[in-house]
């Protein structure tokens, strides 16, 4: 089977598992459930990732009769955890900093072991100026870089004030800078040519798409969340991670929920009616609840029927989507080298390459905007790519998830594309009758990380706690 049909295969998912996980400590509970017929719920969850782990979780402590819905045969998400090279790997989100205040909080109260990124203590840089490769130490790379950074990066000292209150400074430049991509940004700065290639690399990966396709204005978020420090905002994109994976933290989370979880099985349609909602199964289930958490991907959202439907604005920003849409791969190189960091221009294959383990024969991380660009289950075109930057590396294998044909994600992490964080941003986190939405491309601090997912599940977990004690 080709690679590409067996990830489609298991992306699909054919297994089913309903289970409880109890927790063994003794809770008192806010809210009392009465007594329900099968398959009738307080709560259902809809979507397995950190967000919707995180709401079932809150609400089955709280007391609430809880049913988790994931289509995959898995929990996680746009997160999954696996074994390559010797090391327990996340094929999708991995990296996290103190500055993240939801999933240190979450990691500090489970008492989970991190790592770091060997690329921290890179001894080598390498970089390319009008098309040709350089390499140098980091006093040859960062000042350039870190001054082309400040340039770029200098409204968001004005717009975010309150960074985990995007709309705080809803102006008509705040505006203006939203309706702008990051590439007309760029193109406006009084900074040389080679500084230009480099934020437009850096805003192509940070959208995880061509840099005309984000919004300026929301990519400049990460540098407020990270309280305006920009070698604080790496420590929270790019240095820490879970020592044996993000698997392990869903794991702990799961086993401190008293929901029932039901794998394999994708919400197709939601009904509301006077007496709660309705939710039909791709396995002709009706499954009732007096509230639904949908916390699935913006970019599936589009594939979900709503009865009544949902508003205008909602429905054009499912369809629109966010633009994470990009490729990351993890490639084991014969032998001993440096320890790299590797910043390429926007139209390269992998526009950032990186060692992430300093093994006897090193593991590289590597990301690229474009899947059109570079077939990650292709050989050569992956040894290729790394020979850009390290000429004489030789791959010994490779390994990718392509999160863009997997049905239940349809792209990678969320940025918003221009416009969309002030005209449809609040509108998107506003319930809908009884079903609420949740999920980290929807969070109003760390949008598209893990901490977000876990921020706005906890939110909206908490909202539906206290509507229902007033029923």
């Amino acid at each position: 089977m080709k690679r590409r049909d067996f990830i489609k295969n298991i992306a699909a998912g054919t297994a089913v598992v309903s289970t409880a996980a109890v927790s063994s400590l003794t809770r008192s509970h806010e809210y009392s459930s009465p007594v329900r017929k099968k398959n009738e719920f307080d709560v259902i969850v809809i979507g397995g990732g950190f967000a919707g782990v995180t709401a079932s979780r809150d609400l089955s402590q709280s007391g609430a009769n809880t049913l988790l819905l994931e289509a995959r045969p898995r929990l996680g998400g746009r997160t999954f955890t696996t074994k390559f090279a010797g090391h327990d790997m996340d094929v999708g989100g991995t990296w996290f900093g103190w500055g993240q205040p939801s999933i240190w909080s979450e990691k500090m109260k489970y008492d989970l072991a991190i790592t770091e990124s060997a690329a921290i203590k890179a001894t080598s840089f390498v970089w390319y100026e009008n098309g040709k490769r350089k390499e140098g130490a980091a006093e040859d790379y960062w000042p350039t870089v870190y001054e082309a950074y400040d340039a770029y990066y200098e409204p968001a000292y004005k717009y975010f004030t309150r960074p985990h209150d995007p709309l705080y400074h809803n102006s008509e430049e705040f505006i203006k800078l939203d309706n702008m991509s990051a590439k007309e940004a760029i193109e406006g700065l009084k900074i040389s040519d080679i500084q230009k290639d480099f934020v437009r690399s850096f805003a192509a990966i940070n959208g995880h798409a061509d840099s005309d396709k984000s919004s300026y204005l929301d990519q400049l978020r990460w540098l407020a969340l990270s309280g305006f420090n920009k070698d604080f905002m790496w420590v929270n994109i790019g240095q820490y991670k879970l020592k044996n994976g993000t698997s392990e933290l869903i794991e702990h989370m799961m086993a401190d929920s008293n929901a029932e979880v039901k794998l394999g099985t994708a919400a197709t349609r939601i009904v509301q009616t006077s007496s709660g909602v309705s939710v039909f199964t791709n396995r002709n289930e009706e499954l009732k609840a007096k509230y639904v958490v949908m916390a699935a991907p913006l970019n599936v959202l589009k594939n979900i029927e709503f009865s009544p439907s949902i508003s205008p604005v909602k429905q054009k920003a499912f369809k629109q989507g966010h633009t994470g849409s990009g490729v990351k791969i993890y490639i084991k190189i014969k032998g001993k080298h440096p320890i790299v960091y590797a910043n390429g221009t926007e139209d390269m294959a992998l526009n950032y390459l990186w060692t992430e383990y300093d093994d006897d024969d090193q593991i590289l991380v590597g990301f690229g905007k474009d899947p059109e660009k570079i077939d990650v289950y292709d050989d050569e075109m992956v040894q290729k790519a790394v020979r850009e930057y390290l000429p004489d590396a030789e791959v010994l294998e490779s390994f990718s998830y392509d999160w863009n044909i997997d049905p239940y994600s349809k792209g990678t992490w969320c940025m918003y594309p221009p416009g969309m964080l002030t005209t449809a941003f609040e509108e998107m986190n506003r319930p809908e009758g009884l079903v609420h939405f949740a999920g980290a491309d929807f969070a109003n601090g760390w949008r598209g990380f893990i901490d977000g997912a876990i921020e706005s599940g906890a939110r909206n977990a908490q909202i539906v706690i206290e509507k229902l004690k007033n029923i």
